[in-house]
Formats: structure tokens, sequence, C-alpha cells
């Protein structure tokens, strides 16, 4: 595995694509150790880089390397965390990581409501209509975290 540096430096278009994209932004901010700042946090908010990346490879797979639909590069995505992003910000930054995730593919995706029963442990995400359905058939994600104690 190559590692190249900080994520913030980091031009999606310009390194090699992969098929996955593994990451866990810094969870300090998402803890029920730490302060809860949540993704707005310096540390936890490097998520949004690790979306970026992703967007930018595929953007340079499509249009610069001519690859289509399901072939765009990176595929797939894994992010990792604690429980406290379950229930980080009332549960709405887990939300935020769903609905920016889906973006990744689908820019008019709509804002994934908080569950009244608070966020699984485990599932998947089931959209209204086909416009999710749609999106996760051409990139898929995986969010992870570490199991409650």
């Amino acid at each position: 595995m190559k590692h190249y540096g900080d994520i913030t430096k980091i031009n999606g278009a310009m390194v090699e694509p992969v098929n996955v994209i593994i990451g866990g932004s810094p969870c300090q901010d998402l803890s029920v150790a730490g302060k809860r700042a949540g993704l707005a946090g310096e540390r936890s908010g490097l998520f949004m880089e690790q979306l970026r990346i992703i967007k930018e490879m595929r953007y340079a797979d499509e249009f610069i390397r001519g690859r289509k639909g399901t072939d765009i590069r990176p595929r797939f995505m894994v992010w990792e965390n604690v429980p406290g992003a379950f229930s980080s910000n009332k549960g709405e930054d887990f939300g935020a990581v769903l609905q920016e995730t889906l973006r990744v593919v689908c820019e008019e995706t709509p804002a994934i409501p908080y569950p009244k029963n608070g966020w699984p442990l485990a599932g998947c995400l089931i959209g209204v209509g086909g416009a999710i359905k749609h999106c996760l058939a051409s990139f898929r994600c995986a969010v992870l975290g570490s199991p409650p104690a």
C-alpha cells in the first residue's frame, strides 16, 4: 500500500485509481469520551476529505480515462469509526455521513432522517423510489464501528 501523506494535500485525480478506498477519520470529535464536536470538528471532519478524494478519482476515471458505469473507480468505500458516530450531534452526524457518501454518485441525495429508535449497528440503506438504489448500484460503501463495550 502506498502512503500519499497528508490527506488534505492529495488530489484524487492525480493518483492511480483503486477499487476500494478505506479510511477512518480520527474519532475524538465523535467519541462519547471526547468533546463531541462531531463532523464539524477539526479531526473527525477529515471524513469529508476522504469523500473529496473519491469524487476526484471517480471524475478522472470517467471523464479523463473514459471508464463508464460500474467500471468507474473506486467502486467501494469503507469508513471506520467509533460507536459514538451513531449518536454524535443527536444522530445527525451519522445521517450526514450516509447522505454525503451517497452524494458521491447522486448529487441530489435527500437528507437521511434519524431513525426513531436510533441507528442500528448493522444494516443497509434503502431509498424511496429507485434513486438511492440506482446510486448504490454504481458505488458501494460500508461504515464500520467498534462494537459497543
